[in-house]
Order: C-alpha cells, then structure tokens, then sequence
C-alpha cells in the first residue's frame, strides 16, 4: 500500500516535468538559435522598460479585481503581496501550490476565513476563462476561415458562463442553502461541527457576486488588466516583428490562458512557450520571432511576481523556505507574530 502511494505520488510530480520537457524539446528542436539571439538583439532597453510600467499596471488592476472579490475584507496592500506570494510559489511549485498559499497567507490576519479567499480565487479563475474564451471568439473571424470548427472554444465559453450563472445563485440563496444543510446534518456531529460551517464560509465567499456594483467593478478592473497585458506583449513584438496587427495579442494570450490548464513544471516552463509558439505559428510568424517573445514576455512575468513576493514575505519577516512549509501544512502562524 504504502509503495503504491509512493508510485502515485512520483508519478503526481514527474507527469507535469515530462510535459514541460517534451513540449521544450519539440520547441528547441525547430529553433534557430543564430536567429534566436538576433531577434533579441532588436529588443531596446527602453522598450523594457515601457513594458514593465505597463506591466505592474496590468497587475496592480488584477489585484484591484481580487481585492473586491475578497468584499475588501483586507487591505489592498495585503492584496498586493500576498497575490505575489501565490505566484513565486507558482513559480517555485508544481500543481499550482500558491493558491493554497493564498489562502494560508490571509488566514494569518484573522479578518477573513480562507474558504472565503479559496472562493474569491475560484471566482478569479472563472473571470479570466470567461474572458479568454469571449476574446479568442471575438478574433477567430480574423485568424480562421468561417469553415473552421469553433466548438471547443464556445463550449468552453458556454460552461464558463454556467459556472458564473451557478455561482450566483449559490450566493443569492447562500442562507436557505445553509439553513437547509443544517436541517439535513442535524444528527451528524461531523456535518454540523466541520462541513457546514466550511460550506458556509465558501458559499459567503461568492456573496460579492450579488452586489452588482461591486461585480461590475471587479470584473472591469480585470477586463483592463488584460488590454494592458495586450498592450504590453504589443509593445515587446514590435521591437522584434514589424507594425503586428494588435489583435494577434489578443489571440495568442488568450490562447496562452488555455494552454496555462496544462499539467507543467513550475512557472509553467515549456509549456507557456509551447503554447505561444504554436498560437504564432497559426498567424504565419516564424518559431525563431515567436520564442523569442515568448522568452522575453515570460521572464518578467516571472521576474516581476516573484520580486513582490519576496518582499512581501520580507514585510512578514517570514523566510521562504518556512511559509512553504507551513504551505503544505495548511497551518496559519500563531496570531500576533509579525
């Protein structure tokens, strides 16, 4: 039993590693790297730099989008690193370890429960499938001829948009559905001392969905976060490629959303790259333009997260090494420790 466990365990670890390796190799393998290394040159430190305000933008308005969801229950500043945190362990993790670290990371104030965030993340989440899928079916037109078959993408639009029509009515009648899991679990000291409660807690967490201000607000700020993402991938491949149409960010990121739910290794290596080489490829641009954006696009992303992380956990006067640890504990610190 226990070497069976073990077996699963490995394989739970070495399936993504495979994947990234694979697709890295399939990449590698039709790269030039002379033509890699000249395309790279063309890139200005100025436009760097442009990009990067751009950037933090993007990301400041995402945050902004995550706090409403959280009913702004933290400061907007706790928002900002602790997002952070989430993606250096992301990019330190396989199997997307930093939400969990979200949720650990806010339990340590004590204003909010991290059932309440894990549903503002799952809300997050279905924002961004939703508005992947709404954008890539707004230039498909463009990309594709109207013979080719769409129906991958508007199942997953279809269901993105169920799940939000079922999040809502979750928190619309959150209270009956209490009541009602209390009535059913009344004998069941397990049910009414664990599960409920945890029910509860998840199911107040979606609440901000019925206060239509707060939602438009929030989703808004995350619609923006992503036209300045565009923005901000136009401004690095035109450094590379000349005057790109700057629709064809808009299709290959929101392709690279898709390609994200990918098993991978940490960070998403390989596979990110992968995915933006194909998406490319689609639109006519040569595997050497396009890893090159990919290399360059992906390595802020990584870059940027991961410094505010760091100093988000540098204000916590907390060590990496022992915030992962309590990470895979599920443990909040003990209160009152800064």
């Amino acid at each position: 039993m226990a070497n069976k466990r073990v077996i699963a365990r490995s394989i739970r670890w070495l399936l993504p590693l495979l994947i990234s390796g694979l697709v890295i190799w399939l990449v590698l393998r039709t790269i030039d790297f002379q033509a890699f290394l000249f395309h790279l040159g063309k890139i200005r430190w100025q436009t760097l730099v442009y990009a990067t305000i751009v950037y933090f933008a993007s990301y400041t308005l995402r945050v902004f989008c995550w706090y409403l969801l959280l009913r702004q229950k933290v400061t907007f500043r706790e928002a900002f690193f602790t997002m952070g945190v989430g993606y250096l362990l992301n990019n330190i993790f396989p199997f997307r370890l930093g939400e969990i670290g979200r949720t650990v990371m806010l339990d340590d104030s004590g204003r909010i429960s991290p059932f309440e965030v894990l549903s503002s993340v799952v809300m997050e989440r279905i924002f961004d499938v939703f508005l992947a899928a709404l954008f890539i079916i707004g230039v498909f037109p463009r990309v594709f001829s109207s013979g080719y078959d769409q129906s991958l993408i508007l199942v997953t639009f279809f269901l993105a948009t169920i799940g939000l029509v079922v999040l809502f009515l979750l928190a619309k009648y959150r209270h009956q559905i209490a009541a009602w899991l209390t009535q059913r679990g009344a004998r069941s000291q397990f049910l009414r001392e664990w599960l409920i409660p945890k029910i509860s807690l998840t199911l107040e967490g979606f609440s901000v969905l019925t206060d239509l201000k707060t939602f438009l607000l929030a989703f808004g700020s995350l619609m923006l976060s992503w036209w300045l993402a565009f923005g901000q991938n136009f401004l690095i491949f035109s450094s590379i490629s000349k005057q790109p149409p700057f629709w064809w960010m808009v299709f290959v990121l929101s392709a690279g959303a898709f390609g994200a739910a990918l098993p991978s290794a940490p960070a998403g290596l390989g596979v990110f790259e992968g995915v933006m080489v194909a998406s490319f490829a689609v639109l006519g641009v040569s595997a050497e333009i396009a890893f090159t954006h990919a290399i360059v696009t992906h390595a802020m992303s990584i870059l940027y997260a991961s410094l505010i992380g760091l100093v988000g956990l540098r204000r916590r006067g907390e060590a990496l090494f022992t915030f992962v640890q309590r990470v895979l504990k599920r443990s909040p610190r003990a209160r009152g420790v800064e």
